[in-house]
């Protein structure tokens, strides 16, 4: 029984080690891709405020969303918030392989969504052939409203950006992110709905007592 109970202990440290030892993925929010935006002209923005998902291969995933040709927003979490009628939108991809060393055997898709509406997904190594390569990095950038999917500046809708990547040191990954246009942006969360309620009813119940004093005085 001794020697059972010291092989457990001894297997249950091994599998600590190796678990401290294995290195998980990082997203960081409102980062910068570590080659930059390098594509095209007047991408490369300050700040980037980009979804940065670095994986635990050494790779590197990009994502963020903006009006066309002006510096993207702050997110907040994974969700891009603009005004009702901005237009055109953008979202700009990368994909660094810098842990698995080259593109050779690596494959990515797109999928565009409008929520509770339709999606789109593509190859983006495919279409137009036009990615930028740059320090071991392919990027793009693509538009809302050139994807079959009603995308309308004028209408509170949420859209879905997922690039999917595969053929990595680490596996397959996987990073999404949101942009949420118009009112549906500054919905108050339930429990902020529960707190401007609340104080509503207080101030009103202080404006009833004031009212009620100044008939008694």
């Amino acid at each position: 029984m001794q020697l059972r109970t010291s092989v457990l202990a001894a297997a249950a440290a091994f599998a600590l080690v190796g678990g401290a030892a294995h290195a998980a993925d990082v997203l960081t929010i409102n980062g910068a891709p570590g080659d930059g935006f390098h594509y095209g002209a007047g991408n490369n923005y300050s700040p980037a405020n980009a979804l940065v998902l670095t994986t635990d291969g050494g790779d590197e995933l990009d994502l963020r969303f903006h009006q066309t040709f002006v510096t993207a927003p702050a997110s907040t979490g994974d969700t891009y918030s603009f005004a009702l009628g901005t237009s055109p939108i953008s979202f700009d991809w990368g994909i660094d392989t810098s842990g698995t060393g080259s593109f050779s055997n690596v494959t990515a898709t797109i999928t565009v969504f409008r929520l509770g509406v339709g999606n789109f997904s593509y190859d983006p190594f495919f279409v137009g052939n036009d990615n930028s390569v740059a320090s071991g990095s392919a990027q793009n950038s693509a538009r809302l409203n050139w994807f079959p999917i009603g995308f309308d500046p004028n209408v509170d809708s949420t859209y879905k950006v997922q690039l999917t990547v595969n053929g990595l040191s680490g596996g397959t990954k996987t990073l999404s992110g949101f942009a949420k246009v118009g009112a549906g942006a500054d919905v108050p969360e339930p429990a902020t709905w529960a707190m401007l309620v609340a104080g509503f009813g207080l101030s009103g119940a202080m404006l009833r007592r004031r009212a009620k004093s100044a008939a008694t005085a």
